[in-house]
């Protein structure tokens, strides 16, 4: 099982201290909401998590079964969803899973495809023919979930995944996070929404500084 460490990590940008210094363990199985105020460091808590920023201080380890994970290998675990993921504007839905996806050596049948969009809530035959550039906020927050439900990653770091979303597509949201937590990943949501901070089983909250 994953587990994300955390030991007397704090973190500052430009001398200013945002958060710390903070021991936690987060494990594979749960769901978890980094909850705070704006500027407290929910998103760079994730980014933290998922080695994609070192810590000013402290140290981060990421372990699977008692062995850590580091660098290609960690980045295989972990799949992201965040406002700053973008799709490319001139590309189907199809073209910018495939593109995404290759990177991580994924390649999906059109039934398996088609299963994806239906569990997030897109159209198959609307959307198939259709620039991404042309989709709403919520569909490209509904894709960005299909996306993560194909990478087939045992860490999830979520920032307001329910951002831009209808109730459906809220639900939608929550009943994922819930089946992967289920199944032993490890869900890590940044959030001030009371309905995702409800869907956690332990929450962290940052005070800021």
């Amino acid at each position: 099982m994953v587990k994300i460490n955390f030991r007397a990590v704090e973190q500052r940008f430009y001398g200013r201290q945002i958060f710390g210094p903070l021991d936690c363990t987060l494990s594979g199985g749960r769901i978890v909401a980094v909850t705070g105020k704006n500027g407290s460091g929910k998103s760079t808590f994730l980014k933290l998590a998922g080695h994609l920023l070192p810590p000013s201080q402290g140290k981060i380890t990421v372990v699977s079964d008692g062995r850590e994970l580091r660098g290609e290998e960690l980045r295989r675990h972990l799949a992201m969803v965040t406002p700053e993921m973008r799709f490319y504007d001139r590309l189907t839905a199809r073209e910018n899973m495939d593109f995404l996806l290759g990177m991580r050596g994924i390649t999906l049948d059109d039934v398996v495809y088609g299963e994806l969009l239906g569990r997030v809530g897109l159209d198959e035959q609307a959307v198939c023919h259709s620039y991404a550039g042309d989709f709403s906020t919520g569909m490209k927050q509904r894709l960005k979930m299909a996306v993560l439900l194909a990478a087939r990653a045992d860490i999830w770091l979520l920032d307001e995944p329910g951002a831009n979303l209808d109730e459906a597509g809220r639900q939608m949201t929550a009943r994922e996070v819930r089946a992967a937590a289920d199944k032993g990943v490890l869900v890590v949501l940044a959030t001030n929404e009371p309905g995702e901070e409800a869907l956690a089983d332990e929450c962290i909250a940052l005070a800021g500084h």
